[in-house]
């Protein structure tokens, strides 16, 4: 027992360790590679990987990133030779983005919400109070963990105050529906009814061919009246069956590929002849057919303008983020997308 719960907090402490290095400095002499050279250094010898503005990012930093994003990606495994560089850019432009939007909140004044990074805090430390090793690395923990709750607290509230942008006028959603009218189409939709016979997809030849003969039995007694709702409650392996089959209005994308080709040659009101599917044999009713259809704007103008306003705040972050990496000066010491070293 005490074997498997040193093993649970081991697990536990390097979840909580792992979101708080980001902004631990460590002191150690290994970086990505031994023989990766440092460009430049902090007057301690930390190696930097890059300055934006006044603040620093070192190079364990974002060899510590890049460890933990690659482990949460790949599942522990390595990523493929082709995605390396797509991912280490990745990796610099987000730890560079972040520098730069927390410089941009020290500019504004912003001050993060010490009451509930407190709570937070209390949590942590509660979860781990029983364990000697939380106890031995707590004051250092604590601390790292509070920068990073104040910073991710500063971050939300940027990202609020750029988002929230000006309401569009009447004219701006109206514009926005008839360019977008793709939104705010009703596919193709079609009310069926269905009798499945289920079989076992390891089931042997002669069981499928029996449940297709039943279908076809079925199929010719429905064609001579019989009640298909009836059939439905009595023979259908499908949770429609209580509702007598009836599985309402349906998309071409919830379907097979079989089950559609069977459906496109009936008209409302016909009934299929018996299809197999991976589940059984299915007896379709066409009940409706729907066409395509634009909505009109006076019932979709609410959903345009909150589309309108999402993809326009969003809009409005990006280019925000990029202004910021274009007025600030940025100088990155260390080439991390091209190297070859492993993390």
């Amino acid at each position: 027992m005490f074997i498997t719960a040193n093993i649970k907090f081991k697990r536990l402490f390097k979840i909580a360790f792992a979101w708080a290095c980001l902004h631990i400095v460590l002191h150690a002499n290994v970086i990505a590679g031994e023989e990766e050279p440092a460009a430049h250094a902090q007057t301690d010898g930390t190696a930097l990987y890059a300055k934006v503005g006044g603040r620093e990012i070192t190079l364990d930093e974002y060899n510590q990133t890049y460890a933990r994003t690659i482990r949460q990606r790949y599942y522990h495994s390595k990523p493929p030779e082709a995605e390396l560089a797509a991912v280490r850019q990745e990796i610099a432009d987000e730890l560079i983005t972040r520098e730069l939007l927390l410089l941009e909140a020290d500019r504004s004044g912003m001050q993060p919400d010490k009451e509930s990074i407190q709570v937070t805090l209390q949590q942590y430390d509660q979860r781990y109070a029983s364990s000697p090793r939380w106890q031995q690395e707590r004051a250092r923990l604590l601390g790292a963990l509070k920068v990073k709750l104040e910073q991710d607290d500063l971050l939300r509230q940027l990202e609020s105050k750029v988002k929230n942008i000006a309401p569009p006028s009447e004219k701006q959603v109206r514009s926005y529906y008839e360019q977008n009218m793709d939104k705010f189409t009703e596919p193709m939709r079609q009310k069926l009814s269905l009798i499945l016979l289920t079989v076992d997809p390891s089931s042997s030849t002669e069981i499928w061919q029996a449940a297709m003969d039943t279908g076809k039995e079925l199929v010719k007694q429905l064609h001579d009246g019989a009640d298909f709702a009836e059939f439905a409650r009595l023979y259908s392996g499908d949770v429609s069956a209580e509702h007598g089959g009836d599985m309402g209005y349906v998309h071409r994308e919830m379907l097979s590929e079989s089950v559609q080709k069977a459906i496109d040659e009936l008209q409302p009101g016909q009934i299929s002849e018996p299809v197999r599917t991976l589940h059984g044999v299915a007896i379709l009713r066409l009940d409706d057919r729907q066409t395509e259809r634009l909505r009109d704007f006076s019932d979709v103008r609410d959903r345009a303008y909150k589309l309108w306003i999402r993809e326009n705040s969003e809009t409005a972050w990006m280019e925000f983020r990029s202004r910021l990496r274009l007025d600030t000066p940025v100088t990155v010491f260390v080439n991390v997308v091209d190297s070859d070293n492993d993390v």
